[in-house]
């Protein structure tokens, strides 16, 4: 890793300036020099500094000092606990101080990575990891953000996020920006500092005018091409803009590319919640493309942000019906999140055909799945609901709502 380390310092410095940011482009070039053919994975952290955890910040620097600097790590919590007004999470940033405090944070997450043999290169924030295939690239990534959602409360940055050959990864990022970007970058530029939760209803006057000039359509046929790869944040934020049109014709396009599109799942369930006029066939057809992967048990199976997004279409909109699917969704899934949505989405589509078998699964679950369950047995029968909910013998207030909601 290339990162700010204290081992090699003088005794009155902090940490080393070597490695510098400039040693790791170099070193990042000269992993590329040796297989050009490979593809790179690029990520940073979203809102790194401010979102750190102390509480894991204490345990990380606990773990990697001795004893003796116990003390001292009190001290540091207490002062950080004072510059975040009370709050837990975020460490100041811009001081120097702050930089190796980061590092210790991250050491889980390149143990991690290691531990999965990904081969990144870090600085800072700041990954690159190389693969052979965009798929390999593509499973780093998903390590690398189940990792630091799971261990740490973080995210990747959507923006900065994206897998492209490494070859193109040397020609934008490393000598700098190709004429065949500068289109595509145009959008981004308008856009600005997007913000995800950014609707284009959000934007000035004349950023809409020129939101408008674009054609959005092509834009969005020409970045989900095969051999392209995706600007994540140019596709999110077509995807919003485009799903307030309502546009059918775009729908093959979405679903032909849809694999690649996982990392946006927020943005292709909006773009689908939106089309509330499409004829039965074809939103069988829809509903039908969007769960196969989730059951797909011959590749590799969708992260769980993406079965999360997809099922909750299915929860917010009956219309969207398939409670046939959603049930072995529910069953066959090894995710506790996954079944909570499912149960959720039974709930909403389903029938007593399919909602009689899910309590069996109460036992297991987690609190909240438990209550997704006891919601979607609301489609039994009065009589026999009745009967599970003297079974149970629930104490649980929220369990109690549920149950009889």
């Amino acid at each position: 890793m290339f990162s700010y380390r204290s081992e090699g310092a003088a005794p009155d410095i902090l940490y080393n300036d070597k490695p510098s940011y400039t040693d790791f482009r170099e070193r990042v070039a000269q992993q590329i020099a040796k297989a050009s053919e490979a593809f790179v994975g690029i990520t940073d952290i979203g809102d790194f500094y401010p979102r750190i955890y102390q509480h894991k910040l204490v345990n990380a620097l606990q773990a990697a000092s001795g004893s003796s600097k116990h003390d001292h790590i009190r001290v540091l919590e207490k002062m950080l606990l004072r510059f975040s007004d009370g709050a837990s999470y975020g460490i100041p940033v811009g001081p120097a101080a702050s930089r190796p405090l980061g590092e210790a944070v991250l050491i889980d997450v390149d143990s991690t990575l290691m531990s999965y043999e990904i081969d990144f290169i870090r600085f800072t924030d700041d990954f690159v990891i190389f693969a052979a295939t965009p798929q390999e690239a593509e499973y780093g990534l998903r390590i690398l953000g189940e990792t630091l959602f799971q261990n740490h409360g973080l995210t990747m940055q959507t923006a900065k996020t994206r897998v492209l050959p490494a070859s193109e990864y040397f020609e934008t990022h490393l000598t700098g920006t190709p004429e065949k970007e500068e289109a595509r970058r145009k959008l981004l530029d308008i856009v600005g500092d997007y913000d995800e939760a950014t609707a284009y209803e959000d934007l000035t006057d004349d950023e809409k005018k020129e939101i408008d000039a674009l054609n959005l359509s092509e834009m969005l046929k020409d970045a989900l091409a095969e051999g392209q790869n995706v600007d994540y944040k140019e596709v999110s934020f077509i995807l919003g803009r485009l799903s307030a049109l309502q546009k059918p014709e775009l729908i093959p396009i979405v679903l032909e590319s849809l694999e690649r599109l996982y990392p946006v799942a927020h943005s292709v369930a909006s773009f689908f919640k939106e089309f509330s006029a499409l004829d039965q066939r074809t939103r069988e057809d829809v509903a039908k493309a969007l769960l196969t992967p989730i059951l797909d048990s011959k590749n590799v199976p969708p992260s769980e942000y993406y079965c999360i997004w997809i099922l909750s279409l299915f929860h917010h909109h009956r219309d969207w019906n398939h409670a046939e699917t959603l049930l072995r969704i529910f069953r066959e899934t090894h995710s506790d999140a996954v079944r909570r949505y499912a149960a959720l989405a039974l709930g909403t589509s389903g029938t007593r055909s399919q909602a009689i078998h899910t309590p069996k699964y109460l036992g297991s679950a987690s609190s909240l799945c438990r209550t997704a369950i006891l919601l979607a047995t609301g489609r039994m029968g009065t009589d026999e609901r009745k009967y599970l909910r003297q079974s149970l013998h629930l104490s649980d207030p929220l369990e109690k709502l549920c149950a009889v909601s």
